[in-house]
């Protein structure tokens, strides 16, 4: 029950944060681009006991890489916003959780749903409050994926 009610709460602090991050001023990014990251990975650390004291070490590099990946919708990339590329990033900064205990193929798995939502969703939407509220709840509720 623990984690289903904190799972609710991260998912709403995490949709305003994006959304906080993409307004703009007064605003700035990093509140979506780096407050999330960490934000995600505390509450993973709630719920993976690595088992050797080094996997704890496996948080750092994955905030580091989610919020990197954040940071960038890929457009010098591809020459437009690819969302779909973007959310299948995001998911892959958790792959230093694999020496976490985290199973490969749960992070690759979530990489994957969170491209297709993150794609799919603005495919869908055009306003920028839900594209961005739901970006930034994808990001949360695909979590559960890595405790298998």
């Amino acid at each position: 029950m623990v984690m289903v009610i904190s799972l609710v709460v991260l998912t709403i602090v995490c949709a305003i944060l994006y959304r906080l991050g993409g307004i703009g001023k007064p605003f700035k990014t990093w509140m979506r681009d780096w407050i999330i990251p960490v934000l995600i990975y505390t509450w993973l650390l709630f719920f993976i006991h690595p088992q050797v004291w080094w996997g704890y070490l496996m948080w750092i590099p994955s905030i580091a890489l989610t919020g990197g990946a954040l940071t960038t919708y890929w457009d010098e990339l591809f020459g437009f916003d690819n969302f779909w590329f973007s959310g299948f990033m995001v998911a892959l900064g958790a792959f230093p959780m694999i020496w976490a205990g985290v199973a490969w193929w749960a992070v690759l798995v979530r990489a994957i749903l969170l491209a297709v939502l993150w794609g799919g969703w603005c495919a869908i939407f055009k306003n920028d409050w839900v594209e961005e509220c739901g970006r930034g709840a994808f990001i949360s509720l695909t979590l559960p994926l890595l405790l298998i």
